[in-house]
């Protein structure tokens, strides 16, 4: 099988060979008509997604609100599905392009305001490694669910997100240490399959308890929310000082 950098799943069996970042790792398999039952048996809320696809576009949260009864959560919009093989042809009818989409186990994302909350890092390589150059917090749009700068989130520094989330018992300093540890060592990962790449996006969630989990790892991100506020523009500037001084290799 020829990897692809802009598919999800192959990048998830990346990081799974990984033993450090398979702990940070959602369980996700391809949909498929088994492994979606295999899915709902584990968990009664789970995401579907495009295996390519960005910008938050195709995501549909499923929720198991009574037997065989869906509640399927899409952008900002409700739609019920009654019956298991109905909600499956459903799913399968989204994909598009022969795109194969992925079923996801569901991390219930701690809060900002009552409004979901991850965090994008981007990171970026010199000659000899792999930097954090820039991060920040994306807030859902009250009302959706997805954190997507595109769908209207509010953008904040990841320290003042933190510390006014509703993650228990929280040790800032050392969950910021674990995240640049976390998506350094991605970057790390993916460097082995694809040494042209300079600079990834990573997407990183945390639940309630304060645990990491790896969302996506894109090598185009978009960094406008960089622009947002004052405090990020700093960091904006560096990382298009990097892009120019460290050009990817063709």
């Amino acid at each position: 099988m020829k990897i692809n950098r802009n598919n999800k799943f192959h990048k998830h069996q990346i990081f799974m060979k990984d033993t450090y970042l398979r702990n940070y790792l959602p369980e996700t398999m391809l949909l498929t008509k088994e492994n979606l039952l295999n899915m709902q048996n584990k968990y009664k809320k789970f995401v579907i997604k495009p295996s390519i696809g960005s910008l938050g576009k195709g995501i549909i949260i499923v929720s198991e609100v009574g037997r065989e009864k869906y509640e399927l959560f899409i952008l900002n919009r409700i739609k019920n599905i009654v019956g298991q093989s109905n909600l499956y042809t459903f799913l399968k009818g989204q994909e598009t392009h022969s795109i194969q989409s992925i079923v996801q186990k569901y991390i219930p994302l701690a809060t900002y305001t009552s409004r979901s909350i991850d965090f994008r890092y981007i990171v970026q390589r010199t000659d000899t490694e792999w930097v954090v150059t820039g991060k920040y917090a994306k807030v859902a749009k009250d009302g959706y669910a997805v954190t997507n700068f595109e769908y209207g989130s509010s953008i904040l520094t990841v320290e003042e997100a933190l510390m006014n989330t509703n993650i228990n018992h929280l040790n800032l300093d050392e969950l910021l240490e674990t995240l640049e540890i976390v998506t350094l060592s991605i970057s790390n990962c993916l460097y082995t399959y694809f040494p042209s790449i300079k600079i990834w996006g990573c997407d990183i969630g945390i639940d309630i308890k304060g645990n990491i989990w790896i969302i996506e790892a894109n090598s185009a991100p978009q960094t406008k929310g960089f622009l947002e506020i004052e405090a990020l523009k700093p960091m904006y500037n560096t990382i298009e000082s990097y892009k120019r001084k460290y050009k990817r290799k063709t």
